[in-house]
């Protein structure tokens, strides 16, 4: 019994050891888990990704049935050095929605213009014959219109007796003999149509010829025919039209927003839905000054060579303008730009799952690219997908009012740089308007009695001017005294309400004459 009771109070013994040491082991793991469980962050809600207004206070599902996302309180502050408006997403969380991003670039804008035209003949090319006689049409050799000729080809033969009577005196006066008299009879009839071979022929023949032949005086094919065989016809009446079809027109037209790429010189592709496949290649020859008051879009003037005449007035092209810009500016795709409260933003990937909203201001557009005038940098990272969700979030802190200063890197548009002399200092940017144009050029003529400068001046882009000699005004407040020929001038050119242009202001002007000029001064 002894023995039984000695086992007994062993096995309980080993027992209480065993409890108290499970017990103490227990205690400190738990300690453990509650120290690490307390050093972890706490979430102080849960959000719905599509509206910062559902807010619960544990997981579950947004009215949309997705996954609420935890708020935690450094993304409410947005760090302790991060701006206003800075949210914090998890990589999971950026993940599932989706974000991308992409860098800032600086690089040039060069769009392509895409519009539409007709084919028309060259109007530079086009010829008229008209009658300086009375007369009759004996022969017509154009049937219809359409018909080619080429230069010198007869179109119809006249008879009128002025003709002949101008003949008459020719062979009088050689009869005589006076070569002042022949000289005069020769330019009668000159003035009258007769060209120099037919006077000639006249002249070896002996007599006059009943009928004279009018004949084309270009290549090309007939666009109007206002007069058949027998018609009388008068010195008032338009009688053949025709124009060459070496080199065609195309009138075309651009939007509004799109004139301030064009200019005279721009390249041009143009197709045809009648010859797919085929492409030419041509320029813009002329931008019309005003817009159609009812479409609102400026008409330009292309030209393209046809040599091979496939092109034809009225056929519909498809016309691809391609402007070519030299200076670099910021540029990022259309879709990272949100529009709204009548303002442009993008938000900026910060890096660690940081993002922010931040205002910008835009420029022209080129396809799928925008340019950024000022609010960002070159080599900052935007977001291009799910920003909306971002910025609905940053937005509400963010300071939006105005532009932020750490973009005041504003890309500048470098201005064309014309010749000037070589020891000229260079002056601060000065803007132009509709009515006034900034421009540099030389001074060719002084006319100091009438307030008037003769001058050289360089192309003026904004008003689709070349380099030309012009003679200009001076306004009343500008001093005249200080020109003389020869000189290198920076000036203002200003369009008063009379349409006049004259010399308004003057901000560079070279003392040292240019030997060259040979510029004279009328005192």
């Amino acid at each position: 019994m002894n023995k039984t009771f000695s086992v007994a109070v062993i096995t309980l013994a080993i027992g209480g050891a065993l409890g108290y040491f499970a017990a103490t082991t227990f205690s400190q793991n738990n300690d453990v888990q509650e120290t690490a469980t307390s050093s972890e962050k706490q979430p102080l809600y849960w959000v719905a990704p599509m509206d910062p207004n559902y807010q619960r206070d544990k997981p579950g599902k947004s009215p949309m049935g997705m996954d609420l996302i935890p708020f935690y309180e450094e993304e409410q502050s947005g760090g302790k050095k991060d701006p206003a408006g800075t949210v914090f997403i998890s990589p999971a969380v950026e993940n599932n929605l989706g974000v991308k991003t992409t860098s800032v670039i600086n690089d040039k804008l060069s769009p392509k213009i895409n519009t539409v035209g007709y084919i028309a003949f060259d109007e530079s090319q086009l010829w008229q014959i008209n009658s300086r006689v009375s007369g009759w049409i004996q022969k017509l050799n154009i049937n219809a219109i359409g018909e080619k000729v080429q230069k010198g080809d007869v179109l119809f033969d006249l008879y009128s007796p002025e003709l002949v009577r101008a003949q008459e005196e020719l062979l009088n006066a050689k009869r005589i003999g006076k070569a002042v008299l022949v000289q005069g009879a020769k330019e009668r009839l000159s003035s009258l149509g007769v060209d120099n071979n037919q006077i000639n022929a006249i002249l070896r023949r002996g007599k006059s010829f009943k009928n004279i032949a009018i004949k084309a005086p270009a290549d090309g094919v007939i666009t109007a025919l206002n007069v058949r065989t027998g018609a009388y016809l008068s010195p008032a009446q338009n009688v053949i039209s025709g124009g060459s079809l070496d080199n065609i027109w195309v009138d075309a037209e651009v939007f509004e927003r799109q004139s301030t790429w064009i200019q005279s010189g721009i390249a041009a592709d143009m197709t045809l839905g009648a010859l797919p496949g085929k492409h030419w290649q041509g320029k813009i020859d002329y931008v019309y000054p005003i817009l159609d008051p009812n479409t609102r879009t400026l008409r330009v003037r292309l030209k393209f060579p046809n040599a091979d005449g496939a092109l034809k007035p009225n056929m519909f092209a498809n016309i691809t303008l391609i402007p070519q810009s030299n200076n670099k500016v910021l540029l990022v795709p259309n879709q990272a730009v949100i529009r709204s409260a009548g303002m442009s933003r993008v938000v900026l990937a910060l890096g660690n799952g940081k993002f922010r909203s931040t205002r910008v201001e835009t420029g022209r557009e080129s396809g799928n690219q925008i340019e950024i005038v000022k609010g960002l940098n070159p080599n900052d990272t935007i977001v291009t997908s799910s920003h909306f969700l971002l910025d609905s979030e940053s937005s509400l802190s963010a300071d939006l009012s105005r532009i932020s200063n750490r973009n005041e890197t504003k890309t500048a548009v470098s201005a064309p740089v014309h010749d000037m002399a070589s020891h000229s200092t260079e002056q601060p940017a000065k803007q132009s308007t509709d009515n006034s144009a900034w421009t540099t050029g030389v001074i060719r003529n002084v006319m100091l009695d009438h307030k008037m400068l003769t001058i050289q001046h360089s192309p003026i882009p904004e008003w689709q001017w070349p380099a030309m000699q012009m003679d200009f005004m001076v306004k009343d407040d500008v001093d005249m005294n200080q020109f003389v020929g020869g000189q290198s001038i920076r000036f203002l050119i200003e369009k008063t309400a009379k349409g006049q242009y004259v010399v308004a202001d003057v901000d560079q002007v070279n003392t040292d004459n240019d030997t060259n000029n040979n510029a004279e001064v009328a005192q």
